[in-house]
């Protein structure tokens, strides 16, 4: 497997966190306290990884893997500020919703970079 592949693997995995997250959200539970930390953390690990990767392949890097970083970024910074800090009890599930939307666009663009 070559990094582009680990990192998809990474940030799919923290999805899969996310989408369980998702699921008790849906049925009024929310989701224990170590596994909302672990989605986090390990968000922002696959975020560092992803810009070093981006940085350290200069200009072979390709273009999408830069918007699927930003894409990926602002959902991150949006998940931070709306679910820790202004919704911090109770999210509204919309917010989790389009925090997830974003997320897969993320993936998606980072999966398109992928040479096969």
């Amino acid at each position: 497997m070559n990094a582009q592949q680990w990192m998809v693997a990474a940030f799919a995995a923290v999805a899969c966190g996310g989408l369980l997250m998702a699921l008790r959200a849906t049925f009024g539970h929310w989701g224990p306290t170590w596994l909302r930390n672990g989605h986090g953390l390990g968000g922002l690990a696959a975020l560092i990884a992803l810009f070093a990767m981006n940085l350290h392949g200069e200009a072979a890097t390709p273009i999408r893997s830069w918007w699927a970083f930003g894409v990926l970024l602002s959902g991150f910074i949006g998940g931070l500020l709306l679910l820790r800090v202004l919704f911090r009890s109770k999210a509204p599930l919309w917010v989790v919703f389009l925090h997830g939307a974003i997320g897969i666009t993320g993936i998606a663009l980072l999966y398109s970079t992928l040479r096969v």
